[in-house]
């Protein structure tokens, strides 16, 4: 008889034939202590004592399917699959101011102007992804967005009307101030979890305001008509937009965020002294 070699463990694998359980061969014999007594010859030497040896048992282990795929999904973390996030995030400033006095007639007349023009533009956008992943074979994606646009537009007119030495005076003060400003703020965080998930947070504030106005002197007598024509225009759109996609390889988000800002202020002096 040939001695197992020291150490060695053989045993032979079998396929289940039922769906629902796993065989499991575990060696149970065991080597006493005189078991590297044999001779060159692979004979066992008087008064060795020989190796003790059982039959390799069978045991069935049944798996609970439910079980079995929460331990897949710890495991195997390649479940989930890729995620691909794709950020977009448009913002758009105007601001436009038109300033134009006329004089009709056909008496001298002098045009003094005096304008303060001051435009206050500012675009801020800001996008975070933050991403914690384990092996749970699950993600918690959590996106929140948050947009403020915001418009704020003041024109002040002054008209003067006189006379001097036959000569008419038109004296115009015109101060306009335009603040236009959009905040775009874009977060995007990814956490394990045992199950995927995905939570949006919307916000969208806007806020317009809008402040005119005028003040007409005529001095001296002076036959005149004075017309201010003022066109503001201030405004504000946004628009938020995610949409998810997901097969059995890969996670897709889209977030798109657009907003627009937009001041315009036209202001026309006309002075008539055609009747002066």
């Amino acid at each position: 008889m040939t001695p197992p070699s020291k150490g060695a463990v053989s045993a032979t694998t079998k396929e289940c034939d039922r769906p629902c359980s796993t065989v499991v061969f575990r060696p149970t014999w065991r080597l006493c202590p005189f078991f590297e007594r044999w001779d060159a010859d692979g004979r066992r030497r008087p008064g060795a004592a020989a190796p003790r040896r059982r039959a390799m048992e069978k045991e069935e282990v049944d798996i609970d399917d439910n079980e079995d795929e929460d331990d897949v999904s710890k495991i195997n973390t390649e479940d989930a699959g890729d995620l691909d996030i794709d950020l977009d995030q448009d913002s758009e400033l105007g601001d436009d101011v038109d300033l134009g006095v006329t004089v009709i007639g056909s008496r001298p007349a002098i045009v003094e102007l005096d304008t303060e023009v001051d435009q206050n533009d500012e675009m801020d956008q800001d996008a975070d992804v933050d991403s914690d992943v384990g092996d749970s074979g699950g993600r918690d994606i959590e996106i929140a967005t948050d947009q403020r646009p915001e418009v704020d537009q003041r024109i002040d007119v002054d008209v003067e009307v006189s006379e001097d030495d036959g000569v008419i005076v038109v004296e115009v003060d015109a101060e306009i101030e335009d603040d236009v400003e959009i905040e775009s703020d874009l977060s995007v965080d990814v956490d394990d979890d045992d199950e995927n998930g995905l939570d949006a947070d919307v916000e969208q504030n806007s806020e317009n305001d809008e402040n005119t106005d005028v003040d007409v002197e005529i001095r001296d007598d002076v036959d005149a008509d004075v017309d201010v024509d003022i066109a503001s225009l201030v405004e504000s759109a946004v628009r938020a937009a995610i949409d998810a996609a997901e097969d059995d390889d890969a996670t897709e988000i889209n977030v798109d965020l657009d907003e627009e800002a937009a001041a315009d202020g036209d202001v026309d002096i006309i002075v008539d002294l055609s009747d002066a």
